[in-house]
């Protein structure tokens, strides 16, 4: 009996934010805004308000940030909030289907870093980066153990 595959568009969008109550206006304003052409009810407010409250308490004392993550299916959408301490670097946002070479070239920039202090950092040569950058070529594994220590979580496993 053949099996039947349904092939569903999936948008992930996450964004961090301070972890105080102040920040709660506008995590609600991002969740509405991506989610705005799906139903969200003042309840589907109240709940995540509520969340976002629980996260900040269980944070209390901590230094970090609230990270909330939405995972938008055509006719539905998840909400993930979760606190993450400053002591565990937060990993920068990926875009869906971002490449290693953007995703490089954004946090290069997101740190005020030029090619060459990159290249310093990672222990590899300007061309090298350059390369990546470009899109040419991608890190060999000995390499992704420091691109992972200096930035954070490349946009492939």
């Amino acid at each position: 009996m053949p099996e039947h595959v349904e092939i569903r568009p999936l948008e992930i969008v996450t964004r961090a934010f301070p972890a105080r109550p102040s920040a709660l206006p506008d995590v609600r304003d991002f969740v509405r805004r991506h989610l705005s052409d799906r139903p969200v009810s003042d309840d589907d407010v109240r709940v995540l308000g509520e969340r976002v409250a629980g996260v900040l308490l269980s944070g209390a004392g901590s230094a970090g940030v609230i990270e909330v993550s939405l995972r938008i299916l055509p006719s539905s959408a998840e909400v993930d909030v979760v606190f993450v301490p400053a002591t565990a670097p937060a990993p920068p946002p990926l875009v869906s289907g971002q490449t290693f070479a953007a995703w490089l070239t954004d946090r290069l920039r997101a740190e005020g870093l030029t090619i060459e202090a990159a290249a310093r950092r990672l222990e590899v040569s300007t061309k090298t980066i350059s390369r990546w950058m470009a899109g040419v070529t991608e890190p060999r594994l000995r390499d992704l153990v420091r691109i992972r220590a200096s930035f954070g979580e490349p946009p492939f496993h």
